[in-house]
C-alpha cells in the first residue's frame, strides 16, 4: 500500500479515546473504543472480542505513537471530570486527534466461534 492509498484509508480520532486503547482504561467512552477498534478492523466487534482485540490494536497504535507509551497508565482519575482535565493536558502536547489506519495484520475471527471458545474454557 503506498502512501496515498494508506492516507485515504486514515482516519482522525481523538487523543481521549486512542489514550482508552493505548492504557486500557477509560477516558472517554465505550463507544469510542467500539469505534476505534471497528475501524482498525474492518468489522463490527461484538463485546466479548472487544479486550483480545483492545491488545492488539494497542501494540499497533504504540508502533504508529510510541510517544504515548506509558501515557495516562498510572495517573490517578476518580471521576469523569478528572479523566477529561488530563485528556486536555495530553491534547496540549500530543494534538487533539491522531490519524490511524486499518490495521493490515488483523486476523478475523468469528465472533461465534471466540464465544464459543471462551464459555468451553470458563466450564474446563
Amino acid at each position: 500500500m503506498n502512501n496515498q492509498e494508506t492516507e485515504k484509508n486514515q482516519r482522525y480520532f481523538d487523543l481521549g479515546a486512542i489514550l482508552n486503547i493505548t492504557t486500557g482504561r477509560l477516558f472517554t467512552n465505550m463507544d469510542d473504543i467500539y469505534e476505534i477498534l471497528n475501524f482498525l478492523t474492518q468489522e463490527n466487534l461484538y463485546t466479548h472480542q472487544l479486550t483480545r482485540v483492545a491488545d492488539e490494536a494497542e501494540s499497533y497504535i504504540l508502533t504508529l505513537y510510541p510517544e504515548l507509551k506509558g501515557v495516562g497508565k498510572d495517573v490517578k482519575i476518580n471521576n469523569f471530570d478528572e479523566a477529561k482535565a488530563f485528556v486536555d493536558e495530553q491534547k496540549k502536547i500530543f494534538g487533539d486527534k491522531l490519524p490511524l489506519s486499518p490495521m493490515r495484520t488483523y486476523t478475523h475471527i468469528s465472533p461465534v466461534k471466540e464465544a464459543f471458545d471462551l464459555i468451553s474454557k470458563k466450564h474446563k
